[in-house]
């Protein structure tokens, strides 16, 4: 797709209330093909998978998973 095309979900406007992998990986493929995604978080600690660590390894204070 050239790079001035407009894509097929641009002006669709997502509200993501999910967690844990499948949702919000689902969202990031919807932002992907151009749809702005609104995520809402639990105000008592996030997405679930921002404290799910696989290794010791943090981003930001987050786990990879959560920016994988």
């Amino acid at each position: 797709m050239a790079a001035d095309a407009e894509l097929p979900l641009t002006g669709l406007v997502v509200i993501d209330m999910s967690q844990f992998l499948s949702g919000p990986y689902c969202s990031l493929r919807l932002l992907d093909l151009g749809a702005r995604v609104i995520k809402i978080e639990r105000p008592d600690g996030g997405d679930l998978s921002r404290r799910l660590y696989l290794s010791d390894t943090e981003i930001g204070g987050d786990s990879t998973i959560f920016h994988a």
